[in-house]
């Protein structure tokens, strides 16, 4: 498979993951017992992790150390929040329940998102004005993240949990649409305009 094959089914992925994501939390209509989420949410995680490994492969010989470190720190959240997911989904059977660590994975995700989007920004690596996708999903995590113990209700919690997963199915699209030929031959493109 080539490159552009790859990061393409790799942007594919990444938006099927958060999508699977975003749709978790309206399960009680599609599954009201709960008893096929967890299989859902480990095909989502899953998913997210080949969109991350992609995002990685296209775009980490170009996003320096702070990129690579976002992204690093993404990969380790999303198996964080798998983890967690699964354990408290088997928290009866096992008499464990990881639930911090799906808080944890969820603020790492947070992290790396804004991390990643500081490296796109400076550095011009995503094509157009979609440098600041990430940046702004690394804000609405953080906004998610901090909102939910603030108050009831969708806007404390819903809204801004979407705005996040909705911020990393745009990444995924970027990834996937992004067709130069490398990341690196665009940021030279876009240093010689500068110059």
């Amino acid at each position: 498979m080539q490159m552009s094959s790859w990061t393409r089914v790799g942007g594919l992925a990444l938006m099927l993951g958060a999508l699977i994501f975003s749709m978790t939390k309206a399960r009680g209509y599609v599954d009201p017992d709960d008893s096929l989420l967890v299989y859902f949410m480990l095909v989502g995680f899953a998913a997210w992790l080949v969109g991350l490994a992609a995002l990685y492969v296209r775009y980490a010989p170009i996003s320096g150390r702070l990129g690579n470190t976002g992204l690093g720190i993404s990969f380790v959240g999303i198996v964080m929040l798998a983890v967690g997911h699964l354990f408290s989904f088997m928290s009866l059977a096992v008499g464990v329940d990881l639930f911090l660590m799906v808080v944890l994975g969820a603020l790492a995700l947070t992290i790396g998102a804004l991390l990643f989007g500081v490296a796109a920004v400076l550095r011009g690596m995503l094509p157009r004005y979609w440098g600041f996708v990430p940046l702004l999903t690394g804000l609405a995590g953080f906004a998610w993240f901090f909102l939910s113990g603030a108050g009831d209700g969708p806007l404390f919690f819903l809204v801004p949990r979407t705005l996040f997963a909705l911020g990393w199915l745009l990444t995924g699209y970027v990834l996937f649409s992004d067709r130069r030929e490398t990341a690196q031959d665009a940021v030279l493109t876009v240093q010689e305009v500068k110059s």
